[in-house]
């Protein structure tokens, strides 16, 4: 059996703790393995030297606490003395508790000096300082955030609802921008499906110079109105916008007005460095952005609401594949719709063919995929009136989903002009981009907007063909687009009833009930 002295610095050898016994002197009488491990005194050599003489107290300002410490602990002046401190090496970061404590008189020795490693501690309590300093700035921000955009938008939205359009909400906007120290510049864009360009329409200041964008530019402006999400770019900015600016630009931030599903424009910003638009000023603009197209849609819709008026859309479609275009082209000929009637899943669509030769357009019309059939109603002069049966009546069917109506249909070869009527409260781009999803070489010529009675020939036409059946609908058609109604007649009833595959007797029955409905719908309600 060990004696006790042996056990006892066994014992100490297996603890994780450097250890020390000093005498009053302060002469080291003893080391456990840590401590030899960690000073690198394999051979125990430090026992017997003095650990006053050893330290220098000039080292650090906590070499010389921890000698005050140890003294007065021999001294009898402490029970207990501790002190964290770093000790830290070039490879890594240290941290110890040092732990000075008397012996028993009996004892040989005067005091026990532990250190304890307290790194993983310490490490956990300066990343939790540093974690409370990080939200302590966060929350700094966001309240530094909440302050600009509740000021900004104030400014913003406190003049915008003194104006009373849409132009001078742009306007108010930029110059209200302008106003902050980390701008530049500020102007806004529309983009004009004419020619699918962005353009300026209200700058913040008022520079000769304007700014005119392709939507499919490889451009901040551009590429906000093309994905509908605030851009930003810093460093490499076109020249265009220096010169827009009239000054150097050190990053862009590009904001979609968007509400609801309509893209009103964009608002683009200027700095002249390249920190600005961080994600905090990212969330103003914003902000400022759905705001400004918030009022801009309100105003709008009251404008909308109390206009009597309608937008007319002039399209040029020359894609092939288009029955009507396809014919004209293959027989040189010129074609002009007269309007459809539903024929149970199908639908008939009438044109007026400039053409001596009704066989040739039968033949031409009933070989194309899109026509289940054609028949010669009519002709007169050189203008033969056709019906065509298709089950998906091109172009009309399309605008006809997004609530438009389409007017006239002016076919030459390679292209047909469409006259599509919406109503003022909808969003042109939406009507223009479904017919373009289907066909795609479709052009804008022109954007109108007219005037409509107080009952809209949109609402007229739609009474009216509510209250007529198919046949009678077809029947009255038939007669105004073949002639029977002119002076002389172009065309008899016998032969549009014949086209009606129905009894003389019978097509007078449904033209005269039609007539009728319509005479009522004009002479009561219009």
């Amino acid at each position: 059996m060990k004696p006790p002295e042996t056990l006892a610095h066994s014992t100490l050898d297996t603890l994780p703790i450097n250890i020390a016994v000093l005498d009053d002197e302060g002469t080291i009488l003893f080391t456990n393995r840590a401590w030899r491990e960690f000073a690198g005194d394999e051979d125990g050599e430090m026992e017997g030297t003095n650990y006053f003489a050893t330290t220098d107290v000039d080292a650090d300002e906590y070499a010389g606490q921890a000698l005050g410490g140890i003294e007065s602990v021999i001294d009898g002046e402490q029970e207990l003395f501790t002190m964290e401190y770093p000790c830290h090496s070039p490879e890594e970061k240290q941290w110890f508790l040092m732990r000075v404590a008397p012996l028993p008189d009996d004892e040989a020795g005067s005091a026990v000096v532990a250190h304890i490693d307290i790194t993983q501690r310490k490490l956990a309590e300066l990343a939790a300082e540093r974690r409370s300093e990080e939200l302590k700035a966060e929350r700094q921000n966001l309240k530094q955030l909440v302050d600009r955009v509740d000021g900004l938008l104030k400014a913003v939205m406190g003049d915008v609802l003194t104006v009373d359009s849409r132009e001078a909400i742009q306007q108010t906007v930029c110059d209200r921008l302008a106003e902050v120290d980390s701008y530049q510049f500020a102007w806004v864009s529309e983009l004009d499906l004419r020619d699918e360009t962005l353009s300026s329409t209200a700058l913040s200041a008022d520079y000769p110079t304007t700014l005119s964008i392709p939507l499919d530019a490889d451009d901040p402006v551009s590429e906000a109105a093309r994905t509908e999400e605030m851009q930003v770019v810093t460093g490499d900015i076109d020249e265009q916008h220096s010169r827009l600016a009239d000054s150097d630009v050190a990053s862009v931030a590009a904001v979609p007005l968007v509400s609801g599903e309509s893209l009103y424009g964009v608002l683009t910003v200027y700095a002249d460095s390249d920190d600005v638009f961080d994600p905090r000023e990212q969330a103003v603009l914003g902000t400022i952005g759905r705001a400004t197209a918030a009022a801009i849609d309100a105003r709008e819709t009251s404008r909308l609401l109390t206009a009597d008026n309608v937008t007319e859309l002039e399209l040029q479609v020359t894609d092939s594949g288009v029955f009507y275009i396809d014919v004209a082209s293959e027989l040189g000929c010129s074609m002009e719709y007269g309007g459809s009637v539903p024929d149970g899943e199908e639908t008939v669509m009438f044109f007026l063919v400039e053409t001596d030769d009704p066989s040739a357009v039968c033949a031409v019309a009933a070989d194309h995929p899109q026509v289940s059939g054609v028949s010669h109603v009519s002709t007169a002069d050189s203008s033969a009136l056709f019906e065509f049966t298709v089950s998906d009546p091109p172009i009309v069917s399309v605008v006809a989903d997004r609530g438009a109506q389409t007017g006239d249909i002016l076919v030459e070869p390679g292209k047909a002009t469409v006259t599509v009527t919406l109503p003022a409260s909808m969003e042109t781009r939406s009507v223009v981009e479904q017919v373009r999803n289907q066909y795609p070489e479709t052009e804008l010529l022109s954007v109108r907007e007219r005037d409509e009675p107080p009952a809209s020939r949109q609402a007229f036409v739609a009474n009216v063909e509510e209250r007529l059946t198919n046949r009678q609908l077809t029947a009255l058609r038939k007669g105004f687009l073949g002639g029977f109604f002119d002076w002389p007649r172009d065309v008899s009833g016998e032969q549009l009833a014949e086209s009606m595959d129905i009894c003389p007797s019978t097509f007078h029955q449904h033209l005269r009930a039609g007539e009728r409905k319509l005479l009522e719908e004009v002479f009561e309600n219009w």
